[in-house]
């Protein structure tokens, strides 16, 4: 008797019908097994890192991150069976993008969508839960949750490092990244949320997904629990010498008031200007928080009469860098405004200074 015979049933007998049952379901759990344990697999971290090479920086990244122990999956799909089904379906198309490379002419790759708050929410609760935060910080989670401010627009480097948007997995060959890569890109600077994104937000809320509110107050106050203000600056003649204490502490100064500057802001609007060869004064015509106080005439710049005569003596004593920290030497070009009124007088109306 050959196989093809013994396959034959002989449905009007009890053993065959048995037969057959046995074989039906013993097939049929067989594919569910199959099927549950492909998905368990294709579900790990680790398998995702050997289908998606692509996604070597993202793996190393979170190996060296405080969500280590918490699977892909569990962040970026969403619970229940459904969705699982779903999201293996659109995998195919990850699939044919890594076999055809296609994911190399969207670098850095980045998500379609973010990840909404919800997932976050799975195990991070913003009403219950107690925040630890670092210094005097005051965070009220609960009002950026009402308000509809995404968990990941203050936390998009918590996982990964902001990697992607950062642009660090723009070039190179993305499968070279090594655990010291990984651990490299996840610094204090690249995982916590900066000072810049707080700023950023309550100027301009409705750019992080706030409706209804035009904008937040951004004083130091509202944020944090003490300020502190150097002694230097509690000095009477500080106003008149905290150039010269920029040039020697620099980074100090922009600790402070680098936060919220609009990038490449130029308060005269001479695009053309030559640098004043001193970073603290540069930074001076860029930063719209100096160009408010830079903005008002000095004391001893009040009375036109007595000034104009005698300023010449000023230039040779402090130099003309000090005055290129308000003034212009070149005067505006048809059609550029000006943000500060010291900017409109420049130097070459009068003078003509290369």
């Amino acid at each position: 008797m050959g196989l093809k015979d013994k396959l034959k049933f002989n449905l009007s007998k009890t053993e065959d019908k048995l037969k057959l049952f046995i074989l039906v379901s013993g097939s049929l759990l067989f594919l569910l097994v199959a099927t549950v344990g492909g998905i368990s697999l294709t579900m790990s971290p680790e398998f995702c890192k050997l289908c998606h090479k692509a996604m070597t920086p993202e793996y190393v990244t979170w190996k060296y991150s405080s969500h280590s122990q918490i699977a892909c999956v569990d962040c970026h799909m969403e619970p229940g069976v459904i969705n699982i089904l779903k999201e293996k379906i659109v995998a195919t198309g990850h699939l044919y993008d890594y076999v055809t490379a296609g994911y190399e002419e969207e670098l850095p790759i980045k998500m379609k969508h973010e990840l909404p708050s919800h997932l976050c929410e799975q195990c991070h609760s913003v009403t219950t839960r107690t925040f630890t935060l670092s210094g005097d910080l005051i965070v009220p989670h609960e009002k950026h949750g009402e308000k509809g401010v995404a968990c990941v627009k203050c936390h998009s480097g918590v996982a990964h490092g902001n990697i992607a948007g950062r642009e660090a997995t723009k070039d190179g060959e993305l499968s070279a990244w090594t655990d010291e890569d990984g651990k490299k890109n996840m610094t204090k600077e690249t995982v916590r949320p900066d000072m810049d994104t707080c700023v950023s937000c309550h100027i301009n809320p409705a750019k992080f997904g706030v409706e209804g509110v035009k904008s937040v107050t951004w004083s130091c106050e509202a944020c944090h629990k003490s300020i502190f203000t150097p002694k230097s600056h509690a000095e009477p003649t500080w106003l008149n010498s905290h150039g010269l204490d920029a040039e020697k502490d620099f980074k100090g100064c922009v600790n402070c008031h680098g936060i919220g500057i609009t990038p490449g802001f130029k308060a005269d609007g001479v695009k053309s200007n030559k640098s004043t060869g001193v970073q603290a004064k540069d930074f001076a015509w860029e930063n719209e928080f100096c160009i408010n106080c830079h903005s008002k005439k000095p004391k001893d710049h009040q009375d036109k009469s007595v000034w104009m005569p005698n300023h010449k003596a000023s230039v040779a004593a402090k130099e003309m860098k000090n005055c290129m920290a308000c003034h212009s030497i070149q005067a505006p070009k048809a059609g550029e405004t000006l943000k500060s009124p010291a900017k409109e007088v420049a130097c070459n109306k009068c003078h003509w200074f290369k």
